[in-house]
């Protein structure tokens, strides 16, 4: 009995969307919130493959004493930290997605607030994908300092040029990606300055 409900409830879901382009919208939004979970937990999986194949390079080159095995666990941090970035990205991107979905619905109940209702959508397109960029720098910065980190960890770094070198290099990546966060904040302004504007 529940499966002719949900079959039932489908079926007038196809029907409101065949008569209804807002109805349609909403449907392949949900089918791309679908999408976007299973990317998720695909991303989960490659998390832990990705752990047990780097735990077994480490532990069969620990048996030969090899130095530099920290490299793995960078690598490892750097995968983590990869995955967690494109979660944010599929997010923000679910997140546009419903937003123009819903604004959408919005302009086409009511024409005279077409204007704003489109600057607003351009404005709120703009917020994200500054969220994103900046997602991104956030993400480089902290793959920077784990590198800086553990070089420094290591033995025989302590108070030798390559420590020197290696502050020297995050100090220039912190300054970069720092003018980048501000360059983004700045072409932020200026749009919404001439939404203002406009």
């Amino acid at each position: 009995m529940n499966t002719n409900n949900k079959s039932t409830k489908t079926e007038a879901e196809a029907t409101e969307a065949t008569y209804c382009p807002a109805a349609y919208a909403t449907l392949v939004n949900k089918g791309f919130e679908k999408v976007v979970e299973v990317s998720k937990t695909a991303l989960d999986l490659a998390v832990e493959q990705n752990a047990e194949v780097l735990g077994s390079y480490k532990k069969a080159l620990k048996a030969s004493a090899m130095p530099g095995l920290f490299w793995f666990d960078l690598a490892g941090q750097a995968f983590e930290g990869y995955v967690t970035l494109q979660k944010t990205l599929l997010d923000l991107a679910v997140g546009q997605s419903t937003a123009f979905i819903d604004a959408s619905k919005e302009l086409s109940h009511d024409p005279t607030k077409v204007k704003a209702g489109i600057t607003e959508m351009i404005q709120q397109s703009v917020d994200r994908t500054v969220v994103a960029q900046k997602s991104v720098l956030t993400f480089a910065a902290n793959q920077a300092k784990a590198v800086s980190s553990t070089l420094k960890q290591q033995p025989g770094v302590a108070g030798s040029p390559v420590e020197t070198v290696t502050d020297s290099v995050q100090r220039g990546v912190d300054t970069v990606l720092a003018t980048q966060k501000e360059m983004l904040d700045i072409a932020n302004k200026a749009v919404k300055a001439s939404a203002i504007t406009a």
